[in-house]
């Protein structure tokens, strides 16, 4: 039907302009993203005339498809990225199209909800004069579209129907309660206050069996209720449909502009704009490990398991309501001694015998086999007596064959040793070495945490409670344990898995030449 209307077009004669006006706001009902590209201009400062054309991205003309199809959308982008005048431009196209339409649009500070009213006058002002007028320069018996507003409302008035409107609102506890909206707009989501208890009072008034859309947009910010609606989104715990534009969606941003961007913003980079989900969480300034490096700390190959060389050591943190987590660490012979992180387990409300479960059939090598763990280092509270069963951790786990060892729970000298741990290295040349504790892709919750941590305002030398560091509290229980493989185990050949009788073959040259690859890892010593 489409390319008809566009055929007429082509075909209708000049002198027959209103005709095809009325064909062209035809094709622009049926089609929002030519509507958009076609009709819409949007704000640039640095362009001549201040008004552009909005042309769209692929990225966006994909999130404008989204917002088409789906009632609930939630949008994690990097900065600038021209994701609030689309946001603006998918309400108008509906309150011009549509009579009786409505939109609300959340904003922190009433200062951010008046320039959101401001955009969508400015795109209404650059509309066609022979679709819409303001109302106020009404020509002389004009019957078409009129519009008005206020400092935080707009009108759109169509002719002998219902009147379309758009309305923004600064975030306050109360907001939810006061209205219903065909679409909700939450912008930079993350920095609203009350957002939590914005949605879930509004939410009743959008979950109506007709309809009703919100659309969330915001950069990443630690500990709040954007993050957890995210989460949900992605392990499809809710109904919202996640969408992740990262810098690299502006097409004329380049590896060159990323790296001038890292320089001079080299603790926000990360989170202002990100490259991944992960990097949009990180924090920044007063993160808590601030040398986390993905490409230094993440050991990044598919399937890594331990060589036999290694030693298997563990540490758990328990937990039932706020997660627990327990990791496998291959320990690595040589001076200085390494680490990698190489499996997680990060449950959430599973009891403690499903937990020694679970752990038992994980703790297997790629063919099946039980490993044989050498130690796992707990929290002290893993040995507190359970007050429904009089049970410890503890004890479950060991009816389960997995006995645990206290962890040495000293804060301030664990946190210290841990930094020491991750350090970025350099040899002599002053070139990077990989840090002593690494982590593969296995360890998923460890690497999207380690760059969330941050620091405690009232102790700089710990966590703060808001951020979720479980796997780091693991990690410190093991490093505090002072895993160590000694040169004499390779007496034993390299296999330390506990089957000492059986001589496995060890070529000592090859071994070098992987550490080598790794790391200068000091002198070491080989038996044959």
């Amino acid at each position: 039907m489409s390319k008809n209307l566009k055929k007429l077009m082509k075909d209708l004669k000049p002198q027959s302009a209103e005709l095809k006006r009325k064909v062209k706001a035809e094709l622009w009902r049926r089609n929002c993203l030519e509507f958009i590209e076609e009709a819409i201009n949007i704000e640039d400062r640095d362009a001549v005339g201040l008004a552009i054309p909005f042309k769209l991205w692929p990225a966006q003309a994909n999130v404008v498809s989204t917002f088409l199809t789906e009632r609930l959308t939630i949008v994690l982008k990097a900065r600038q990225l021209g994701l609030t005048w689309l946001a603006l431009a998918y309400a108008v196209w509906n309150m011009v199209f549509t009579s009786g339409f409505s939109a609300i649009a959340l904003s922190k500070r009433e200062v951010d909800a008046k320039e959101l009213v401001r955009r969508v006058e400015f795109i209404l002002r650059y509309l066609p004069d022979w679709m819409i007028r303001e109302k106020k320069n009404k020509p002389r018996g004009w019957k078409g579209l009129l519009w008005s507003s206020t400092s935080l409302s707009v009108t759109i008035e169509h002719h002998k129907q219902e009147a379309a409107w758009f309305q923004s609102l600064t975030a306050s506890r109360d907001s939810g309660r006061s209205f219903t909206a065909s679409l909700v707009i939450l912008d930079e989501w993350a920095f609203q206050p009350f957002a939590e208890d914005i949605y879930t009072a509004a939410y009743p008034s959008i979950n109506r069996p007709d309809g009703g859309q919100v659309i969330g947009l915001s950069t990443g910010r630690r500990g709040t209720f954007f993050e957890k609606m995210w989460n949900g989104a992605v392990n499809k715990e809710n109904s919202f449909v996640p969408i992740f534009l990262s810098w690299r969606a502006d097409p004329r941003r380049n590896d060159q502009w990323h790296e001038k961007t890292k320089t001079d913003l080299p603790t926000t980079f990360r989170a202002e704009y990100p490259e991944t989900m992960d990097d949009a969480f990180t924090v920044g300034e007063g993160a808590f490990f601030p040398q986390w490096d993905p490409d230094f700390h993440i050991l990044d190959e598919p399937g890594w398991y331990p060589p036999p060389e290694c030693q298997i050591h563990c540490a758990y943190d328990p937990g039932y309501g706020s997660r627990a987590c327990f990791k496998w660490y291959a320990i690595f012979p040589g001076r200085p001694t390494t680490i990698i992180g190489y499996r997680e387990y990060y449950p959430h409300q599973v009891s403690d015998p499903e937990q020694a479960k679970t752990i038992v059939e994980m703790s297997k090598d790629p063919h099946g086999v039980p490993e044989n763990i050498l130690s796992i280092r707990a929290d002290p509270s893993a040995w507190n007596k359970q007050s429904g069963t009089g049970q410890s951790t503890a004890e479950v786990f060991a009816e389960h064959g997995l006995t645990l060892l206290r962890g040495d729970n000293d804060l301030s000298n664990g946190w210290r040793r841990l930094h020491q741990w991750l350090a970025i290295r350099y040899d002599e040349e002053g070139n990077k070495l990989p840090p002593l504790l690494r982590f593969t892709r296995g360890c998923a919750n460890t690497i999207r945490t380690y760059p969330a941590c941050e620091q405690s305002v009232t102790n700089p030398e710990d966590i703060s409670n808001k951020s979720e560091h479980h796997a780091q509290d693991t990690d410190r229980y093991l490093i505090m344990g002072r895993p160590e493989v000694s040169d004499a185990d390779f007496i034993f050949s390299g296999h330390y898995r506990g089957k000492y009788d059986e001589r496995v073959s060890f070529d000592e040259e090859d071994y070098r030449d992987e550490l080598e690859d790794a790391g200068d890892f000091g002198e070491l010593t080989f038996y044959s």
